[in-house]
């Protein structure tokens, strides 16, 4: 986009959304600095996450796909059992077109799946190894521009840019301003604080202090993958009130336990000892896959757990001025679908797009030019009409799953032990909406090889790299 550095972007949050613009900004030769509050780019911390495929066709074009593919695990089918270990059918939305490239969503789950002739699953990742990945992809200049120990208290927008304050007493000064900041967004509170000080401000403009709304709390725990669990495992336990998900990987496993609360809220909380001590006395004695092993066993013997809240929502209004936010900031999901870091991932890319226009249109004239603030609040409304109604179906999606895996009602529990167990309708449903899958946007200006090639053609190639 620009070799200059008179447009500079300022990312809160370094997350794996945040180290994605890291790149879709060093690609566009854009200025940019990352602010993450932890103390370290990269913690050995978190639970596992999943890469599908329009996540990983994104960081494939970005070059790291064979990286990811030696430190993740292929999943080909989920396993799934009740609370007493009796087998309710697997679900095989990665299988059913092993043997004919297909490009496939699924209508309940929004588990955006995908099979070539060899083999494209989604994949199983530690949070960790996807950082790793994402911080050594970048060039050298670009990792200096990652800052850690970062905490934002306060950021300000006006005509001439944007200006954002650390506790540390540090400030930094930019064009724009990205909240990749997640679900507690520092960046989210600042934007609606500014909105509501302004005289001209809009009530569409205005978001909830509190979007998201709290159905459901989550137990995650990492363990030693030992038998009967193998390397690629994936299984689920449904039931009553609680469901939870194994994901396995060579040397660890993880496991998300969800428990229906008895009243949603919208108020945040945290978790702590006494908490998960409790938790594993409610629900300890559930199967984690067939062969015994229960999550009582994965805790006793657990290198890492924690407890959190389950926020789901889609934020009304993306951006106020020169300030937007990408993934959790903008939108949760309950982790059942495992599309929230992927819709993140999208998010990048459909901005990073936005902003590609807007200096294409302003370069067409004059080609040392930048784009007006006209041009980029343009663009960020651009932005969000691209992504707000797949981030709505995409929360539909994981809350139906999630629902119908704790059983909240009769409906619901004839829907997942009778009819997401068929085949035959899985092979439907996939078909059914893999069109709508194969118009997930990449970057418009990064030259890659296109990887994914199946029988549903994406509506949107990678630009070969002889462009």
């Amino acid at each position: 986009m620009s070799s200059d550095n008179a447009f500079k972007v300022i990312v809160v949050g370094g997350g794996p959304v945040g180290l994605t613009a890291a790149h879709s900004l060093s690609q566009a030769k854009l200025d940019f600095v990352v602010l993450e509050r932890r103390a370290k780019i990269v913690e050995d911390a978190g639970s596992n996450l999943v890469l599908l495929p329009i996540g990983l066709r994104v960081l494939g074009q970005l070059g790291m796909l064979p990286t990811i593919e030696s430190v993740s695990s292929p999943m080909s089918r989920f396993r799934r059992i009740d609370h007493d270990g009796r087998d309710l059918g697997d679900t095989l939305w990665f299988t059913h077109f092993k043997e004919k490239p297909v490009y496939t969503l699924t209508i309940l789950m929004s588990m955006l799946t995908a099979t070539s002739s060899h083999g494209a699953y989604p994949r199983v990742i530690s949070r960790h190894d996807l950082m790793q990945t994402l911080h050594d992809g970048l060039p050298a200049e670009a990792q200096a521009k990652l800052l850690p120990g970062k905490k934002v208290i306060d950021a300000t927008s006006g005509p001439e840019g944007v200006v954002v304050t650390c506790a540390d007493g540090t400030s930094y000064t930019g064009t724009v301003l990205v909240g990749a900041d997640g679900a507690h967004s520092r960046v989210r509170d600042l934007m609606r604080a500014a909105a509501l000080q302004a005289p001209t401000t809009t009530e569409d403009k205005v978001n909830e202090a509190e979007p998201f709304l709290t159905t459901y709390r989550a137990m995650w725990v990492r363990f030693p993958t030992v038998p009967p669990i193998k390397a690629g495992d994936a299984s689920e336990t449904h039931g009553k009130n609680c469901t939870l998900q194994l994901f396995a990987g060579e040397d660890t496993s993880v496991i998300g336990v969800y428990e229906r609360m008895e009243k949603p809220t919208r108020e945040g909380v945290r978790y702590n000892q006494e908490d998960e001590d409790k938790f594993i006395e409610r629900w300890g004695h559930l199967p984690i896959i067939e062969g015994g092993l229960t999550i009582k066993d994965a805790y006793v013997n657990r290198t890492q757990a924690g407890m959190v809240n389950l926020e789901e929502g889609v934020v009304k209004s993306w951006s106020w001025d020169r300030i937007v936010l990408v993934g959790d900031a903008a939108h949760k999901f309950t982790p059942s679908t495992g599309a929230g870091c992927n819709n993140g991932i999208v998010d990048v890319v459909a901005l990073a797009n936005e902003l590609y226009h807007a200096f294409k249109d302003i370069r067409a004239s004059d080609q040392d030019a930048f784009p007006t603030r006209e041009q980029v609040l343009a663009a960020f409304d651009g932005y969000q009409l691209a992504r707000f109604d797949t981030v709505k179906a995409g929360l539909a999606g994981a809350s139906q799953a999630t629902g119908a895996a704790t059983w909240a009602d009769a409906t619901h529990k004839f829907v997942d032990r009778h009819i997401l167990s068929k085949q035959s309708l899985q092979k439907f449903f996939s078909n059914r909406n893999a069109p709508a899958l194969a118009r997930t946007p990449v970057f418009e200006y990064v030259t890659g090889e296109e990887q994914m090639v199946g029988k549903f053609p994406w509506v949107y190639p990678i630009k070969p790299q002889s462009s």
